[in-house]
């Protein structure tokens, strides 16, 4: 039909014009109940913030049958760390202030490599123990017991960081109290241990087209071709207007076993008490709302670092050790190698406010960093990305002066196509001799596709390494671990703007400095031991690696390359036993490889069947696995209409709400306009369907 309207049809062209048309209506129409009922479904499912008078401590939604009280959550998060090594306890009290019976969603972030094992379901003095079971079984337990009025929990990985706790039914100003627990390993980077505890979820950008089915969650997006599972992952949020909700406590035992030179809560108040034995009790100083990411470093004194530690378990008759052997790199004493670096900036909607404030400052001294020899390109996007330069150049006045002019004017609106941006900065090239190439990647990580993302780096990186920068107070810490591990670089947080500095100038020592290449670990014979593939190892970092042995003897060896000559370490097993949990490390450890192994192309039935295996012999949440707890008794009486409601949670700190969901295009794509589309290309679909079938001589008068 080329660019130009067709001509009017005559009155035999249009009659048969209406009676195809009528035909392909009716093809089409059941494809349209279907996105009809779908919008409804989310409609429902996503209820949308007012700022009508709630009440203090209520939050008000507008449903079908006008406003209703939402059900509340409150969290108290337990931390006990001994050595490298933290057990968490995250109890969430849901509340109906409503006078009708509710099921509660409550969509959250956790630890990206936390090890979730426990569930606690507690309805007065009644408490109730989850087990492990397959997905789709914990999901059939959960519903039959919903149906027949049974207090039930079900507790479902959505991402490695993100999670669901479903929670039914709760009756009128009733409370039912669910509490998880998990095992994780801390980070150690430049000489510090660091804990961080996510308390908020940045609004994902959803790619791809729409499902015409119903959404299986409770989100503010439907499902699509790339992320097929949108609706999960997408919990919705509350307006600003409506005040901060989730108001969260915390206590964090620290066992440190050695003195601190410094112990610092980065993003918010605490109190902290010292006790005997280089013991810290820090509380935080007032419930806060869940809004930005938790994070406390301490740094040991001069001359107590560790070198190395070992946790070791016995259980069912074979040995589990988790060792971190932070090792002293020589002095290679080589000059500094000439870079060409690729910087990767995100200014999507997401971006808006205090992020794109921190990304352009970071940027900025990255860009002082270069220097003669070097080359440089910068990529930024949003639902575009483009390049400052065709190819990187040489760092020189010019170059430089129109990168900083170029970075200076960006702004932070548009979608979050990082497929795009990650296409161009590993576009297929090389570098010129001797050149070390790099790229680095600024972005707060508000995607929902990850696993397509870290194949695209696979099937692109060559010969490079890539860096990624976590930017914002709550950024998606899965897609910058694992970025970076298939990136075989490193990551960084930045979560406000006066560490800026600090946190760039430890990944320039790393860009800037030797690695130890070709890392391996021999364990005792008999050992399967994750990762199978070490990553590189850059300055400050250490090397991570857990086992399931035949017991806990003999000594793991260490070999890597470094500045061209073998490298070599010793670490004994003995006396390690004694750490309960360190089974569930080894076994999150092996759960996270086999996922890596399905970004790679190996078969999906197979990963699936083995991840299986493993949960289910350790008791994990997986993303195949769930934890759900059922009462015995019922609790609602019979026939009772039971509403689903998703709870909201708060926008992430320093960010604008309208980037997400005000004006389009936005980082979060709402889900009226995804439908809205697709219901508009149906009827196009249809309208083209028939005027193709209506004979060419009759569409011209």
């Amino acid at each position: 039909m080329g660019t130009h309207a067709p001509k009017l049809l005559h009155h035999g062209g249009m009659r048969e014009f209406a009676r195809l048309a009528a035909e392909a209506v009716g093809i089409g129409v059941v494809a349209a109940f279907i996105l009809l009922l779908a919008a409804f479904a989310i409609a429902a499912s996503a209820e949308a913030a007012t700022t009508e008078a709630p009440r203090a401590g209520t939050l008000r939604f507008r449903a079908a049958g006008g406003l209703i009280d939402a059900p509340l959550v409150a969290t108290h998060v337990e931390i006990d760390v001994a050595g490298v090594v933290a057990r968490t306890r995250v109890t969430q009290r849901f509340v109906n202030p409503g006078s009708d019976w509710r099921e509660g969603v409550y969509v959250f972030p956790l630890p990206e490599a936390a090890a979730v094992d426990h569930l606690d379901l507690a309805i007065g003095e009644r408490r109730i123990v989850g087990v492990i079971r397959e997905r789709a079984q914990a999901r059939r337990e959960y519903e039959q017991a919903k149906t027949e009025g049974r207090k039930a929990a079900l507790v479902e990985q959505e991402r490695p960081n993100i999670f669901t706790t479903s929670v039914a039914p709760i009756g009128p100003d009733e409370e039912v109290v669910v509490a998880i627990e998990y095992q994780q390993t801390l980070r150690y980077d430049g000489g510090a241990f660091s804990l961080r505890f996510p308390l908020a979820i940045t609004p994902r950008y959803i790619p791809g087209v729409p499902d015409m089915i119903l959404p299986v969650g409770t989100g503010w997006s439907p499902d699509t071709d790339r992320v097929p599972d949108a609706s999960r992952i997408t919990p919705p949020v509350a307006h600003p207007a409506t005040g901060k909700v989730l108001p969260v406590t915390m206590t964090l035992e620290l066992d440190a076993g050695m003195p601190l030179a410094a112990l610092e809560s980065r993003y918010h108040e605490v109190r902290v008490t010292e006790r005997p034995g280089h013991r810290y009790v820090v509380e935080l100083a007032g419930p806060v709302p869940a809004d930005r990411d938790f994070e406390l470093a301490w740094v040991p004194e001069l001359g107590h670092a560790p070198a190395a530690a070992v946790f070791g378990e016995t259980r069912e008759g074979r040995g589990y050790a988790l060792a971190m052997l932070m090792p002293t790199l020589p002095d290679a004493g080589a000059p500094r190698v000439a870079r060409e670096v690729t910087f990767v900036i995100d200014t999507s909607g997401s971006m808006a406010g205090s992020p794109i404030v921190q990304a352009k400052a970071a940027l900025a001294l990255a860009l002082e960093r270069l220097r003669p020899g070097d080359r440089f390109n910068v990529v930024e996007f949003n639902s575009h990305a483009r390049a400052l330069f065709a190819a990187p150049l040489p760092a020189d006045p010019a170059t430089l002066g129109r990168a900083r002019s170029f970075v200076n004017g960006l702004a932070a609106n548009g979608g979050t196509e990082m497929h795009k941006a990650l296409a161009l900065a590993l576009k297929p090239g090389e570098a010129a001799p001797g050149l070390v190439r790099q790229v680095v990647f600024l972005t707060d990580g508000a995607v929902g596709n990850e696993d397509e993302l870290f194949a695209l780096i696979r099937e692109r990186l060559g010969e490079r390494r890539l860096f990624t920068v976590g930017i914002g107070s709550a950024p998606n810490a899965h897609f910058m671990r694992k970025a970076a591990q298939f990136g075989r670089g490193t990551h960084t947080m930045i979560g406000d703007l006066n560490e800026v500095e600090a946190r760039m100038a430890g990944l320039f020592r790393k860009l800037e400095s030797p690695v130890l290449t070709d890392v391996a670990i021999d364990w005792p014979a008999g050992s399967e031991a994750w990762p199978r593939q070490l990553p590189d190892l850059y300055a400050g970092e250490p090397i991570v690696a857990s086992a399931s042995l035949p017991s806990l003897d003999g000594e793991v060896v260490v070999r890597g390359n470094f500045a061209g000559q073998p490298w070599r370490a010793a670490l004994p097993l003995s006396a390690s036993g004694g750490h309960e949990g360190v089974h569930a490390l080894w076994a999150r450890a092996k759960i996270e490889a086999l996922a890596d192994a399905q970004v790679a192309g190996a078969d999906a039935g197979e990963i699936r069947a083995a991840i299986v295996q493993v949960a289910l012999a350790h008791h994990l949440v997986s993303k195949h696995t769930s934890l759900v707890a059922v009462d015995v008794t019922p609790t609602m009486p019979p026939g009772t209409l039971l509403a689903r409601t998703a709870i909201p949670g708060n926008l992430p700190h320093g960010t604008e709400y309208e980037a997400f969901f005000g004006d389009l295009p936005q980082t979060a794509t709402p889900a009226a306009l995804h439908l809205a589309v697709a219901l508009a290309a149906l009827l196009a679909a249809t309208l083209l369907f028939a005027w193709s079938r209506v004979p060419a001589v009759r569409r011209h008068a």
